[in-house]
């Protein structure tokens, strides 16, 4: 009795495991997959510092605290980037193909325009002298790409600066705080915690933080869609395809999930799969609780963090 209780208590865990597991990987279907790829780097920091690959890979560890994004992991675009297949390809029509192989819905390039701190000095350094510190951080034409409809949704930038100015002489080359941090760039890993403890690390998550909630903003945290037109309703459904009355005009955008209600009451959840006119656009049903008939009311969006809570309350349940 006791060996047939001990069994049915592991399958009961084995069942409330695949459960769980199931809803994560639902809630990561339905995150935003984004593969950001290698930046041109004309900064050219003269340390160990690989700014073409260490950007991009830094941008991904801020974007992906972001609950409704899914970074593609650093080694798997580092795979496709050296695929010898793709590489006869160019420009953004491989970042495409690179994005498809990744099942990315966008991708991320951009340019390290500066990137560093550059150290001036005035009189002789070996004996009294002044010294100024400039740190820059200018990341140029950072183009988000929806892969499915090749464009590029927007193309954002961020530039930093700051200047620091000891107000003291430099008596016999005696080094200050400011020399000991500039030394230190060239030794110190990017990214690390002693990295964000210098004055240029600050400056750095400053700017990567607005970044990605510039990018966050974009992407996630749009304006509602307008659904006060007379034509804001389901207008025919042919399978799993249900036509909308609404389109680019009203703000809805390629893979919004709308709820279709009827009575208030969800009836379907549908994905938008085209833009076909100003107040027109075709979607799939991803999920489906009662009839669809046209004629139903469209709801909001839904942002994607809340639908993360919605699977993980059906999880509980």
């Amino acid at each position: 009795m006791g060996t047939a209780k001990a069994l049915l208590c592991i399958g009961v865990v084995a069942v409330l495991i695949a459960a769980a597991s199931r809803a994560q990987e639902a809630v990561e279907d339905r995150a935003l997959r984004i593969a950001i790829f290698d930046f041109e780097d004309e900064a050219g920091f003269q340390g160990k510092w690989e700014l073409a690959r260490d950007v991009p890979a830094l941008l991904g560890k801020y974007l992906e605290r972001e609950e409704a994004i899914a970074v593609v992991p650093r080694d798997s675009v580092e795979d496709v980037l050296g695929d010898k297949e793709l590489k006869k390809f160019y420009g953004l029509t491989r970042d495409l193909q690179m994005g498809r192989r990744l099942g990315a819905d966008l991708v991320i390039t951009g340019i390290v325009e500066q990137f560093g701190v550059r150290r001036f000095t005035a009189g002789d350094p070996n004996f009294a002298g002044y010294k100024s510190y400039k740190s820059t951080i200018d990341l140029r034409e950072i183009q988000l790409v929806r892969v499915a409809t090749e464009e590029v949704i927007e193309t954002v930038e961020v530039f930093r600066d700051s200047t620091e100015r000891p107000l003291a002489m430099n008596l016999f080359g005696r080094p200050v705080k400011q020399d000991l941090e500039f030394r230190a760039l060239f030794k110190v890993d990017f990214g690390s915690a002693p990295f964000f403890e210098l004055a240029f690390g600050k400056l750095t998550d400053a700017a990567f933080k607005d970044l990605s909630a510039e990018i966050v903003q974009i992407l996630i945290n749009r304006p509602p869609i307008d659904l006060s037109g007379e034509r804001a309703e389901v207008l025919a459904v042919e399978g799993d395809e249900v036509y909308l009355g609404i389109g680019n005009a009203d703000g809805v955008e390629y893979g919004d999930l709308l709820p279709l209600l009827h009575l208030e009451e969800q009836v379907a959840l549908v994905r938008v799969q085209e833009i076909i006119g100003s107040h027109l656009c075709k979607s799939w049903i991803v999920e489906k609780t009662g009839e669809v008939e046209t004629g139903q009311r469209i709801g909001q969006r839904l942002s994607r963090n809340k639908l993360k809570d919605r699977t993980l309350r059906k999880k509980e349940q």
